[in-house]
């Protein structure tokens, strides 16, 4: 169950002298300046990199020129030519990791916190994982938008009505002319192997009456009014044009509250000086000189009680709900405080909020606007597609390109220009495909609000009905009818309260995860490096800090780390690798998927530990049941957040299905919306005949009843005859309750002949937990050498990832008594350094296993000496500086993952093997530190043994 703020209280993750919120480039020189004098500085920025000031509203020509003085300026700006964009992201990153100055990544301010006196003593920032309180000093205000300023009841400039703008683009090609638009050609970006034109477009866009729905829609329409097919990249925030006056703010004028600094264009300063930061230059030379002059403006931090106070917060029924836990979800919370979970600004109202633009959120929102829905979409990044394009994996693997999909792939092939951009390729150009949706949905009626995360679920009679978001346009509660998250990590369901899937203490088992460079001429560009937990905002910081420095030379980072696995609900009915193998047909299918077991890593299934997959595609139909999470109302999950085992996963989360089911899910929540029907109470028929309509699904969906449970004939087939085929495998395993006698006469009938029937018999029997086999077992492991066993890959990986002898292993440790431990001693005291990862997992999950029912105090022994093996240790990855040094340019990169993982399986073997001396558990304390949030909540859970 995720835990969440019932109680009222919100964690206080930081004590600082300086909290900056915003990751400007001027925010870090002044974060530099002031840790350079002394002060403990904090950083939260609200994109997924520093310098949104420069990479999102697109400044890369200042009108300053950087002096010598300001080294951080001339590291970027000291070309002739504009800095390219990643330049400007790994200087501020890497210059804030060679300070020391802590910093988070897609984490925004959701309230003020005032001490008795009323004085500003910090704030609360929010991002995916929940909300925290940080006490400071003195809080800095450097976002674009003047966000905590607002918060805090200080008038910024909110634009409204028609205003005059500017909208920079980079093109591989002609920039685009039409009536209303006056463009100013800009130096480009020349390099060997490509050329790129950039213009400045001056145009008039209304903000209406400045709310956020109006700002959403401003930002869309200046997206939309200068795009044309050669565009590679745009900016991403909309700013007003400020009248440039040379007055420069003094550190007086920036004091805008006791304990509160303005350092944004959207403070509303004397002579206009708040257009000094519109000048990146500028700012980074405000930021030095007033850094050190910080602690001049220094409040205490007092002991009196603490307030959290966000301006225009109304109270609302219900329960508005957060993820209650620290900066990491592993971590312990020693210290609140109190606040009114109840309260908070109302932002808008719809009828179907889509959290997420991505894979399935974009085709969601089109599928809910043409059902008639007034529909919004929330998406965390600056562009919609997810991982097919702002993830630059802009080529389909497999999946079911019909219907929905169908549609998008002949809408975006009617638009591309580029040659290589053929039907033959397969591949898309991302900000085409981008550019389809939005044009497509806000035809349809659907508004965006872009750079914009959810952090909360409006709870009202066991039914969601609106989310807390937080973005550029504010701070506040969004009601709606219905809620489909598309985030990938179900975030609103566990948000919610509802029950959820994530790595524990069972398993450290993950899909492997990539974030590629970006770079003109190469639209797909797939990567397998890593693992990182996307609900883990210290690890995604660290993530993309880290993959930065494996492409250096391109031209700018992706926005979206391309996880293969992450959160899932627990569903109505989730989704296994029996009902994949098996072909098992559901009453409620809204989505027929397709791939090949692309697995990016290793099984748990106790089916593939017997039978591994192969190259050849499954099919498999995916219930709506999948998609609402139990015993929550008003919500579906699409995508990677859907019910299903992880071993089931790669085959139904390629692009087209989710695409499909997305469109179903938008669908389905709009007919929910209208009638006011709940989710379950819709007949799920209306929403199959509409979705066969348009060649989703296919017509025998209409009839299709459930094919479990087998009749017992059936299964006793399949125990005769079905031994050595995936699905009958999978089927016996499944249906323990009634395959185990039926299995145990079979093996007897054998009558102890010893052929390849009888050790599967063995296996299977071993890994139900009978142990009429273990001779059997224990013989045919005494006889056998260590076979070929796997090392950890993650591109690639198909087949087996625990050899047969791994997996007898692990059936015998399942199964035996006392007498398994010598039979699992002679192997263990066999293994070297240079044995495969898999052995090693094998013999400490057998060794769990064996421990939990027949003690051995010699087991421990026997894995301390694994862990005394050379290279075997010291592989937790716990600082910035420890990922800067072990970062290289391999986008495919498994070595780290293999060491990490063997050494972890290893160290949990021995913990719970006794481990006398505590070499176990200390090993396991320093992955629960780990930067990468799979490796740390896995640790966490074993040390906590739950």
């Amino acid at each position: 169950m995720s835990k969440t703020d019932f109680s009222g209280k919100l964690p206080i993750v930081k004590k600082v002298d300086v909290l900056i919120i915003g990751g400007s480039a001027g925010a870090v020189a002044l974060a530099l300046s002031a840790k350079q004098a002394g002060l403990d500085v904090f950083i939260v920025a609200p994109r997924s990199y520093l310098g949104e000031d420069v990479c999102s509203a697109f400044r890369y020509w200042p009108h300053q020129v950087p002096t010598e003085k300001d080294v951080l300026a001339e590291a970027i700006f000291s070309d002739p030519k504009p800095p390219t964009p990643l330049r400007v992201k790994i200087a501020l990153e890497q210059a804030l990791v060679d300070a020391e100055v802590p910093f988070l990544f897609n984490t925004l301010p959701a309230s003020m916190l005032r001490d008795g006196d009323g004085q500003v003593a910090g704030a609360v920032i929010a991002h995916r994982g929940g909300r925290q309180a940080v006490r400071a000093r003195l809080v800095v205000d450097a976002t674009l938008e003047g966000q905590a300023l607002a918060q805090a009841g200080v008038e910024v400039h909110v634009p409204q009505g028609k205003q005059t703008v500017s909208w920079v683009t980079i093109s591989e090609g002609e920039g685009r002319n039409a009536e209303g638009l006056s463009v100013e050609p800009l130096p480009g970006y020349a390099n060997l192997d490509y050329e790129l034109s950039t213009r400045r477009y001056q145009l008039t866009v209304d903000f209406g009456d400045g709310s956020p729905a109006a700002q959403g829609k401003a930002l869309t329409a200046a997206m939309q009014a200068c795009w044309t097919p050669e565009e590679f990249r745009c900016q991403t925030t909309l700013r007003p044009q400020l009248p440039i006056t040379e007055a420069l703010p003094s550190l007086k004028s920036l004091k805008a509250q006791p304990g509160l600094m303005a350092f944004t264009e959207s403070a509303i300063l004397p002579s206009g000086s708040e257009s000094a930061f519109t000048d990146p230059v500028r700012a980074m030379s405000l930021g030095r000189c007033f850094g050190a002059a910080l602690s001049t403006i220094l409040t205490p931090l007092k002991d009196s009680d603490l307030t959290v106070v966000c301006a225009g917060a109304t109270s609302v029924d219900g329960a508005i709900r957060s993820l209650a836990q620290g900066l990491r979800p592993s971590d312990e919370i020693s210290e609140s405080v109190a606040f009114n979970a109840q309260a908070a600004p109302v932002l808008g109202e719809y009828d179907v909020v889509v959290v997420g633009g991505g894979t399935g959120g974009s085709p969601a929102a089109i599928g809910a606007a043409r059902a008639g829905a007034k529909t919004l979409v929330l998406e965390a990044t600056s562009g919609l597609g997810g991982v097919g394009t702002v993830g630059q994996i802009a080529k389909y693997w497999f999946g079911n390109r019909v219907g929905f999909t169908a549609e998008i792939d002949q809408g975006v092939a009617a638009l591309e220009v580029k040659e290589r951009f053929q039907k033959a390729s397969g591949i898309w150009s991302a900000a085409v495909k981008s550019h389809w949706y939005l044009t497509t949905g806000a035809n349809e009626g659907a508004e965006y609000w872009f750079n914009t995360l959810c952090v909360g679920a409006w709870v009202v009679d066991g039914a969601v009905r609106g989310v807390l978001a937080v973005g550029p346009n504010g701070f506040g509660l969004i009601k709606a009818r219905c809620v489909i998250d598309s985030t990938g990590c179900s975030d609103i369901p566990a948000a919610a309260g509802a029950e959820t899937r994530v790595i524990s203490k069972d398993h450290v088992a993950v899909q492997g995860t990539g974030l590629a460079g970006v770079k003109p001429g190469r639209e797909y560009h797939n990567s397998d490096h890593g693992f990182s937990d996307d609900t883990d905002i210290v690890d995604a910081t660290a993530f993309f800090v880290s993959s930065r420095l494996k492409f250096e030379g391109d031209f700018d980072s992706g926005e979206l780390v391309d996880s293969r696995e992450r959160r899932q609900i627990v569903g109505d009915y989730t989704l296994s690798a029996v009902d994949l193998l098996y072909e098992r047909r559901f009453p409620d299918t809204i989505c027929v998927a397709t791939s090949n077991f692309d697995t990016h890593g290793f099984t748990i299934d106790p089916s593939f530990m017997v039978i591994p997959p192969n190259h050849d595609a499954l099919w498999a139909d995916v219930p709506l049941r999948c998609l609402l999470p139990r015993g929550l109302e008003g919500v579906l999950a699409t995508g990677l957040g859907v019910s299903a085992h992880r071993d089931a996963l790669p085959v139904i989360r390629m692009q087209p299905d989710v695409q499909n089911h997305g469109y179903a899910a938008g669908y389905l929540a709009a007919l929910s919306a209208k009638t006011g029907r709940k989710l379950r109470e819709i007949d799920v028929r209306e929403v199959q005949a509409h979705l066969v309509e348009i060649g989703s699904l296919p017509e025998r969906v209409l009839s299709d009843k459930d094919s479990f449970p087998v009749s017992d004939d059936v299964l006793a087939e399949k125990i005769n005859t079905g031994w050595n085929e995936p699905g009958g495998v999978a089927l016996i395993l499944l249906e323990r309750g009634r395959s185990l006698p039926l299995l145990r006469k079979a093996y007897t009938a054998l009558g102890g002949s010893r052929d390849a029937q009888s050790l599967r018999y063995a296996q299977l029997l071993g890994l139900m937990g009978d142990d009429c086999a273990q001779d059997e077992l224990m013989e045919t492991i005494e006889a056998r050498p260590w076979d070929a066993g796997w090392n950890y890959k993650g591109m690639g990986q198909f087949g087996m990832s625990m050899s047969e002898l791994d997996s007898l292993i692990v059936a015998l440790g399942t199964c035996g008594d006392g007498r398994a431990w010598d039979c699992l001693f002679a192997k263990m005291d066999t293994l070297t350094a240079e044995s495969e990862f898999s052995h090693f997992r094998v013999v400490g999950m057998a060794s769990e296993a064996l421990y939990a029912r027949s003690a051995n105090p010699a087991a421990a022994a026997r894995l301390t000496r694994l862990l005394e093996l050379p290279g075997m240790c010291g592989y937790a990855r716990t600082g910035l500086e420890s990922v800067r040094v072990t970062a290289n340019n391999d986008m495919i990169e498994t070595e780290a993952r293999n060491l990490a993982l063997r050494e972890i399986h290893v160290a949990r073997g021995l913990f719970h093997c006794g481990d006398p001396d505590g070499r176990g558990a200390a090993i396991l304390k320093e992955y629960a530190q780990d930067l990468r949030g799979h490796f740390a909540r896995h640790a966490s859970a074993v040390l906590r043994g739950g």
